[in-house]
This record gives structure tokens, C-alpha cells and sequence, in this order.
């Protein structure tokens, strides 16, 4: 820690920006609600925005001169080159921007939770002895070449297994940790864990930059194919050799393999059941959440390098690569020529006209891949069955009515014979629904298929009986009110306007 390094990071660090902005308490707390204590890796920027919105008016009543500004603008300027505290980017298949936590962010949050969460009271020296002890242990052992020495440990492990499990057999009883040194090896596990979730931020910004570099000299037009692939390929190849990303991939690996996976979820529930960690609510969530959580950021790190090579791929393409060298150039030579006549400007206006009538549609357009559907995993550990909710579910399943398609449009042509243009609402007056709700959308879905009139702009409101009766005098707690399109049913073979 020198002098100099002090200095530029003081004055450069995003990270004591935010410690130091007269809002940081009301920032971080409201970060820490979206991003850590939700699980959440990216949120879009309507979310975001409605969360902040919510945050600010329950902010008005406690603090109200605190973050006055409008939410857009907070937003704008936390991501923003000035702040740095969160990163917006665009993502496949959305169509609004994404906000993800900066590698400064995290650090900040590391930092506070093991200033702020730690019992003021309770120091584990004991348990971050022995991981001190345990590695510099391991490492040795790992670093030496020597089978003499690797046999020598080896043997020396076996022997102490063996001696504890002689001393359990003739006692009968297991030597148990005390609840002091239980607490204290948990805190030190979820504080190693939150600060690895953080890490992932820098491991992507490392991604990232290489995607950076590679398209920059795409657009510069200043480098070959050739020097921009080796470029990029000797990039990835490099950070995949450094101790970061040997780390990293080395991680991936032992976090979606599903035996590791299986193991460590075993593992998790045994902590759950330890009755001394029942006060540990907080780190309890954290490790529950675990091999989600640590599942989901590796695939996000993992999609940022394929990104990587999706930019790769599109600069391998020979015609999209002429595309975007003459673009380049057609770009130069305009800005070429706005240079020359800046100083003299012409006297006639200048403008442009675009032909917007005319429409191309090309056969060979492709939609952009987009990943597909992916269903949250739900933890029923703690699930406790409910008997009478279940009866009530089955209960609810059995007066469940199958709709009679048939009878629903002899009904519909019947009232057409005797009426001029009825809607649904006189079809609904003479014939109530049996089956609520549902057999309106029936009714809709019929007049839809048909070829009836659907008049989408008109509305019209409907009575329908809620409950087990369906006479004609309900009251207010018996039936619905539903607003639906004006239905008109008509005689087949006359013309129709959906």
C-alpha cells in the first residue's frame, strides 16, 4: 500500500463516491433491497423505476428533504460515467434497458457488511485461525512435487481420522463444537460468500472489455479481420490463463456439475437443521439461496462471453463485414464534408427527404435468437401440507364444468331466429351462465371463431351470478360485474367485420 495508489484511488474510486455522497445511507439501503436482499443479478429499467418511485414517497414521510430529485434523473446519474454505481446495458430480448450492480457497488457492500453485520460483540479469531492455518496447510501441501512429502501428509490425515475414530467407538459420543464456535465458522462462511458474489462483477467486466476493444476496431475501421480475431482470441485465451479466470472456469465447473450440486444442497439443509443458528436469520437466507444464486451468476458471466463470440462470428462474416466498411466510410466522408462547410455554411436550407410510403420486406429476415422460457426453481423445504386447503382445492377442481360447445351455438342460432342482431348480453339474460366467467370467454371465443361481430372500441357490461345459485335475484355479494367488447351475433352468410 503505497502513497500513490492511495491517492488515485481516492480520487478515482466510484466506490468512496458513494460512501461519501450525503444520500449514501438512502442509496445503499435502497440498492441493497433491489439487488441482494431480492436475489436479483439485473433488473429492467420499468422495475427499477417503479421500486425507486415507491422508495422515494415512503422516503417523503421520514426524511423529506432527502433525494428530492426526480427518479428518472437518479437513475440516469447513478449509472451514469460520473457515478459508476450501477451498469445499464441492453439485453437479448427486451426492449428496455437492464440495470446490474458495478464490480465499486459490490465492493461497497462487502465492505458494510463486515463493518455493519458482524456482532459488535463476538470476534471469531478461533475459526479464521484455523482457515488461516487449513490453507497455508493445504498449501504447502499442494505446492510441493515431492510424493514423500504428499504421502507424509497423507498418511498423517489418516492416522488422525483413524485416532477419532477409535476414541468415538470406546466413548460412545462425538466431541461437538461449542454454539460459540458454531456462530463463528457460519459467519465466516456467509461473509466468504457474499463477498464471492461480488466478485462475478469484475470476472464480467473483464468479458466485457475484450467485447469493448473488438467492436471499437470494428467501427475504427483501422485493423484487418484477421488482427481484430487474433486480437480478440489471444484476449480470451489470456484472461481464461490468469489466475482470475482459471479461478473462475474451475468454479463454473464444480457449481454445475450435479453430483458438487447435490452435495452442496445435502450440505445445506444439514446447516438449516443445526438449532444454534436459528438467530442467524439473515446469513440462514443467504446460504438457502445459495446454489441458486451462484448457479444464476455464473450463466450470466458465461452469457457475457458468448456475446464475446456472437461479436466474433458477425466479424467473420464476409458480406456483413463489407457492410459495415462502407457504412464506415460513407460516415468519414460525411463528417468530412460537415468539417468543410462549417465555417461557410450554405444559404439554402438544407434537408432531407424520406420515402416512407414504400415498404421492403425481405424473405431471408430472421428473428434474433432468444432464450427460452426458464421456470424458477421452488424450495418446498420447509412446505408444511394444509389439509383443509387441499380438500378446499379439490372442492374447487370437482364443480369445475366442462363447457358444452354445441349447446352454446344452438343457443346462439335460436336467439338469431327470433331476434335481429341480439348480443351477448341478451343471450346471457335468457340463458345465465352455469359456469361463470368461463363460459363468457366461451361465449366471446364462439362469436370470435363464427365470424359474429366483435366490437372491440364498444364496451358493454355484464351481471354474471357468483355462488352457487343462478336465479335472477342475487345480491350484491352474489354476482360480477365484467366490462366486454359489444358481441352482436348474426345469421350465417351475412357479411361481417371483425
Amino acid at each position: 500500500m503505497r502513497l500513490e495508489k492511495l491517492r488515485v484511488y481516492f480520487e478515482t474510486s466510484p466506490a468512496l463516491r458513494l460512501l461519501r455522497s450525503p444520500n449514501a445511507p438512502f442509496i445503499i439501503d435502497w440498492l441493497n433491497r433491489q439487488f441482494k436482499q431480492a436475489g436479483r443479478i439485473a433488473i429492467p429499467h420499468s422495475d427499477l423505476l417503479a421500486a425507486l418511485v415507491e422508495y422515494l414517497e415512503e422516503l417523503r414521510e421520514t426524511d423529506p428533504d432527502q433525494l428530492t430529485a426526480k427518479p428518472e434523473s437518479y437513475l440516469s446519474d447513478w449509472s451514469g460515467p460520473d457515478k459508476l454505481w450501477l451498469r445499464r446495458f441492453l439485453e437479448a430480448g427486451r426492449d428496455e434497458p437492464v440495470y446490474q450492480l458495478t464490480p465499486a457497488t459490490e465492493d461497497v457492500f462487502v465492505f458494510l457488511d463486515r463493518v455493519l453485520e458482524q456482532d459488535p460483540g463476538f470476534v471469531g479469531t478461533e475459526s479464521r485461525l484455523k482457515l488461516v492455518i487449513d490453507t497455508l496447510d493445504d498449501l504447502v501441501v499442494g505446492a510441493s512435487e515431492d510424493p514423500e512429502a504428499r504421502l507424509r501428509h497423507l498418511r498423517e490425515t489418516q492416522r488422525r481420522v483413524q485416532l477419532e475414530i477409535e476414541h468415538i467407538e470406546i466413548e460412545g459420543a462425538a466431541p461437538r463444537y461449542r454454539p460459540g464456535q458454531i456462530r463463528e465458522r457460519f459467519i465466516t462462511a456467509v461473509s466468504l460468500l457474499r463477498q464471492l458474489q461480488g466478485d462475478f462483477r469484475a470476472v464480467e467486466e473483464s468479458f466485457r472489455e475484450i467485447t469493448r476493444q473488438v467492436q471499437q476496431r470494428q467501427v475504427e475501421g483501422s485493423d484487418t479481420r484477421g488482427g481484430i480475431l487474433g486480437f480478440a482470441l489471444d484476449s480470451e485465451d489470456l484472461l481464461k490463463k490468469e489466475d482470475q479466470g482459471v479461478s473462475f472456469y474451475e468454479f463454473v465447473r464444480l457449481v454445475l456439475t450435479p453430483s458438487q450440486t447435490e452435495r452442496l444442497e445435502s450440505i445445506i439443509r444439514e446447516v438449516r437443521r443445526i438449532p444454534d443458528l436459528e438467530s442467524q436469520r439473515d446469513g440462514m437466507e443467504t446460504v438457502r439461496n445459495m446454489v441458486t444464486t451462484l448457479q444464476n451468476e455464473a450463466e450470466k458471466v458465461m452469457r457475457t462471453n458468448q456475446r464475446l463470440s456472437a461479436t466474433l462470428r458477425r466479424l467473420l462474416d464476409a458480406r456483413a463485414h463489407a457492410e459495415r466498411q462502407r457504412m464506415a466510410t460513407v460516415l468519414r466522408e460525411i463528417r468530412g464534408h460537415a468539417v468543410a462547410i462549417a465555417n461557410n455554411p450554405p444559404i439554402d436550407s438544407v434537408g432531407l427527404s424520406v420515402e416512407v410510403d414504400m415498404e421492403i420486406e425481405s424473405p431471408f429476415r430472421r428473428t434474433f435468437w432468444q432464450e427460452p422460457t426458464r421456470l424458477d426453481a421452488m424450495d418446498l423445504t420447509d412446505y408444511r401440507v394444509d389439509a383443509p386447503d387441499r380438500m378446499e382445492a379439490f372442492r374447487e377442481l370437482a364443480q369445475m364444468k366442462r363447457l358444452e360447445w354445441k349447446q352454446m351455438r344452438n343457443r346462439i342460432r335460436e336467439l338469431v331466429d327470433l331476434y335481429e342482431a341480439p348480443t351477448l348480453a341478451d343471450l346471457l339474460e335468457k340463458h345465465p351462465p352455469e359456469s361463470g366467467v368461463i363460459e363468457v370467454l366461451g361465449y366471446l371465443q364462439i362469436a370470435r371463431d363464427d365470424g359474429h361481430l366483435v366490437n372491440t372500441t364498444a364496451r358493454q357490461t355484464i351481471v354474471i351470478p357468483w355462488g352457487k345459485s343462478s336465479d335472477a335475484e342475487h345480491n350484491e355479494d352474489d354476482v360480477i360485474q365484467v366490462a366486454l367488447p359489444l358481441v352482436t351475433f348474426v345469421r350465417k352468410g351475412r357479411t361481417t367485420n371483425g
